[in-house]
């Protein structure tokens, strides 16, 4: 697992750093002193499960940080660590999963870091890679609304608002996303935890747009997306 630690006082990233180094082998932490760096790094292709965020950095604040690292992975898990709860409801409003507040002891940081743990192991489905020439592109199937066919591209929108266009066929990215999406015509598959409503024969999304089913396909869809919620709801 990398985390990330983004705080601009290197005593207490020490601090993190030394109270999870001796809990597994398989975290790799790297230290931050500026939020601009941190959002760099994820930007040039690196994804960190974790980040210790600092609220009060110099020029930065924390939370701000944080909304781009969301728009960039959101999958990212976040934990904020401050001097004062005063950014409290702002941090959870960009989904933090915990929120310390210093001077925070090293059971403190592993506690919270235990909660992490939980929650990423309790992901619905595993990470997809997708290699598109030079790029590698890493989705978490529950963060896709849907997959469209486009010529020789695939077009992966995810609930951020943000679409790839990546040149892989679709029936490859398809297989890769498996068999939990639902088919709505050719070339496009939907996550049906994104189907706001079925009207008819128009499918809405929860990004806004309307789908409208082909004849042959309306019993096949509404009869997949009932089963999807009857199993959700158990």
């Amino acid at each position: 697992m990398l985390i990330a630690i983004c705080d601009d006082t290197r005593a207490d990233a020490e601090k993190i750093r030394f109270s999870l180094m001796d809990i597994t082998d398989e975290l790799e932490m790297v230290w931050f002193d500026t939020g601009a760096k941190l959002i760099e790094s994820i930007r040039n292709g690196s994804f960190y499960s974790l980040i210790f965020q600092d609220v009060y950095l110099e020029n930065e604040l924390g939370v701000d940080i944080a909304k781009d690292v969301k728009e960039l992975s959101p999958e990212t898990q976040i934990i904020f660590v401050t001097t004062s709860l005063d950014h409290a409801v702002d941090a959870f409003r960009v989904q933090a999963t915990d929120y310390l507040v210093k001077p925070c002891s090293e059971a403190d940081i592993v506690k919270a870091f235990a909660r992490v743990s939980i929650r990423l192991n309790k992901q619905e489905a595993s990470p997809v890679v997708i290699h598109s020439g030079r790029d590698i592109h890493i989705y978490y199937p529950e963060n896709v609304i849907k997959l469209e066919s486009d010529r020789h591209y695939t077009n992966i929108c995810s609930r951020n608002g943000q679409t790839d266009r990546v040149l892989i066929n679709f029936s490859e990215v398809a297989g890769l996303f498996g068999k939990d999406f639902i088919e709505l015509r050719r070339g496009l598959l939907v996550n049906p935890k994104y189907i706001e409503r079925i009207s008819g024969a128009s499918v809405c999304l929860s990004d806004g747009s309307n789908v409208l089913l082909p004849k042959a396909k309306k019993d096949t869809v509404i009869s997949q997306y009932t089963e999807y919620i009857t199993n959700t709801a158990k």
